[in-house]
């Protein structure tokens, strides 16, 4: 009986692996612990199902850039573990979990086992049922699953992360991709796109997440900008998005003390002036000013990781080392922001893994740029893979904009995110 159970699961591998892949996006709603098991058991059964079913694995050059820029991360924590300490180099070492997702995810597209059109019906679910938790919390307190709004921030599923927006923009345009797929109707397809648009975009706003927002309008100028078929559906839809905006700001307390910074026209003046600050802060009997602004916060921050990458510029400081870092420095300087990471993906590689780390990665996002600038804008075959490559192409130009805030790409959630799309970005090419 137990052989015989066994030989099913065997002949069944394939349709387990597509709904482990399938499930992606929504297990990225739940918290840490049940992403880094789903991350593991995934990555492992796919290894499997490779050598069970003698697949030839060719192990392309993207694969091996990945596999260094992790090995460098080993390297610098190894060689800072007296300072970070031994725990985190065991993280380090558990971190090229991400680096063989990497590779078993592009592998499981690329062998075609998956199709992104069901990961984009999947994906719009998640984003839709995100965003309604959101909308509920504001019109009754709490969501689906009870949780009501945490710390002044509207984060859904996710209670006291506030990441919900960043969750939504990031889905964005593989949920968008859907409607493409299953719709053969013009109008429809231009409805469904501006109904899309501002539904998610509403959901983003109502979470009061800052940059995922601007980065979402960034989004949506993009693809108007570089898919010129549907520019009227998209262009509709942000004018849309924009009036929204405006009415929640003007009638909405919430959503205008949340966002009244980013408009406020005096804010550019304060980045001027950032630096001139600076040296009045490092005078001695300097006091500590917490009335920080949204754009001074960020500058504050950035500050400190240019001074951390002074002490290490070569292999950095070792990983998840901002913090121990930065609080060093605030003996010189009392008004540095010390968080858990730089929220920049570059001050976050610089910090961590010196210029040997941002030069891998900046080897990788050029390869890829490079390969879909000659796919997209010199080819220009409008088809089915031209708007699954122009969407994610706008995928990784927006999320690796060098001035905006990142969450750590170390970090479970967001890291498990931003290496399965960057999975699916480079299964879409032949880099040899």
């Amino acid at each position: 009986m137990t052989n015989f159970i066994f030989t099913k699961i065997l002949l069944n591998s394939s349709n387990i692996l597509k709904l482990l892949f399938y499930l992606f996006p929504i297990m990225m709603l739940c918290s840490s612990g049940y992403i880094t098991v789903y991350i593991t058991f995934v990555t492992i059964f796919s290894l499997y199902y490779f050598l069970y079913n003698k697949i030839k694995v060719k192990i392309s050059l993207l694969d091996y850039l990945v596999l260094f820029f992790f090995l460098s991360s080993i390297t610098s924590t190894l060689l800072n573990i007296k300072e970070i300490g031994g725990f985190m180099f065991l993280k380090s070492i558990l971190d090229i979990r991400f680096a063989i997702f990497f590779f078993t995810t592009r592998l499981i597209i690329q062998l075609k086992i998956v199709d992104i059109k069901t990961l984009s019906f999947i994906t719009l679910f998640s984003t839709i049922f995100l965003s309604l938790n959101i909308f509920s919390q504001h019109i009754i307190g709490f969501d689906i699953f009870g949780h009501p709004p945490f710390d002044g921030r509207y984060n859904g599923l996710f209670e006291s992360e506030a990441i919900a927006g960043s969750y939504i923009q990031k889905f964005t345009l593989l949920s968008m991709l859907c409607i493409f797929f299953y719709s053969n109707n013009e109008k429809t397809k231009s409805l469904f796109l501006i109904s899309s648009i501002n539904f998610l975009g509403l959901g983003i706003l109502l979470s009061l997440d800052r940059m995922p927002f601007l980065i979402y309008l960034f989004i949506i100028i993009a693809i108007i900008l570089i898919f010129k078929k549907y520019r009227i559906a998209f262009a509709s839809g942000i004018i849309l998005l924009l009036l929204i905006f405006q009415f929640f700001f003007n009638n909405y307390d919430i959503v205008k003390n949340r966002y009244s910074s980013l408009i406020n026209k005096y804010e550019i003046l304060k980045i001027q002036n950032f630096f001139l600050k600076k040296k009045l802060d490092n005078k001695p009997n300097s006091q500590s000013d917490m009335s920080y602004s949204y754009v001074e916060d960020y500058l504050d921050i950035y500050y400190a990781a240019y001074k951390i990458f002074l002490k290490n510029p070569f292999l950095g400081t070792g990983i998840k080392s901002f913090n121990k870092q930065c609080n060093k420095l605030e003996i010189d300087n009392k008004k540095l922001i010390c968080l858990t990471h730089p929220h920049n993906i570059y001050s976050e590689i610089i910090i961590n893994q010196g210029i040997l780390g941002i030069l891998i990665f900046i080897i990788i996002l050029t390869l890829l740029l490079k390969t879909y600038y000659s796919d997209l804008f010199l080819k220009r075959i409008v088809n089915d893979e031209f708007i699954i490559k122009t969407f994610l192409f706008i995928w990784l130009i927006s999320e690796l904009l060098p001035l905006r805030s990142y969450g750590s790409i170390f970090q479970t959630v967001n890291g498990s995110i931003f290496w399965f799309f960057l999975a699916i970005i480079s299964s879409r090419l032949n880099i040899k």
